[in-house]
């Protein structure tokens, strides 16, 4: 089961299709996607145990970014030798380089990105999701 946003709205994905999270959890959680990351710890209890049978095809077009306002967004520059090697730069010899990203990069899978002409311009995946707690335990 995954987690993501269909046309602008919350849902859990299986095997068999997409579920709207508003109406299989009666309205428990709202359809903003971005608004279940504040109750992170309850929409999961309920994931865990919610009745999905009712999942329904979708179109990929219709995806959008899981995280579509994130309060913090942060990029990892050359963190791998290949990445390096292809963009000519130096391997950081302790911690890659972190830089923050506007909101406005943020995109769903399927997405037309227009380069600016003449411009300098990098590819690169980043991924956006609550943040994480590290375990003491």
């Amino acid at each position: 089961m995954r987690i993501g946003n269909l046309s602008g709205r919350l849902a859990l994905f299986t095997e068999q299709g997409a579920v709207d999270v508003e109406k299989a959890s009666g309205g428990r959680f709202g359809s903003e996607p971005q608004a279940v990351y504040n109750v992170w710890e309850d929409f999961l209890g309920w994931a865990k145990g919610a009745e999905l049978s009712g999942a329904s095809a979708f179109d990929s077009a219709d995806l959008g970014p899981p995280t579509p306002a994130p309060a913090q967004l942060f990029g990892i520059g050359v963190n791998y030798r290949e990445h390096a090697a292809e963009t000519k730069l130096a391997t950081p010899d302790n911690f890659p380089p972190v830089f923050t990203k506007f909101r406005t990069a943020i995109s769903g899978p399927v997405s037309t990105v227009t380069l600016p002409e003449g411009g300098h311009t990098d590819r690169g995946v980043r991924s956006a999701g609550p943040p994480t707690r590290m375990r003491t335990s």
